[in-house]
């Protein structure tokens, strides 16, 4: 059975928040835990139209690739 917390105020999602240390614009939405596979599913998003900044020269640029992955 999956359990969803989707309460921002929730204990657990300050400590998934605090363990994956996310800079903007990266942002946790949701948390959900599988009882039968005992395992956490972390949903990480950001704005649309968000910039990122180049790992290489820092320039700033908007993402290109919004695909789901797992």
């Amino acid at each position: 059975m999956w359990s969803s917390l989707s309460n921002k105020d929730n204990l657990i999602t300050g400590m998934f928040k605090t363990a994956l240390a996310l800079e903007e614009p990266w942002q946790l939405t949701h948390i959900e835990y599988d009882d039968q596979d005992e395992a956490w599913h972390l949903f990480i998003d950001f704005e649309r139209g968000a910039e990122f900044a180049c790992p290489t020269c820092g320039s700033a640029s908007k993402a290109y690739d919004a695909e789901r992955k797992t």
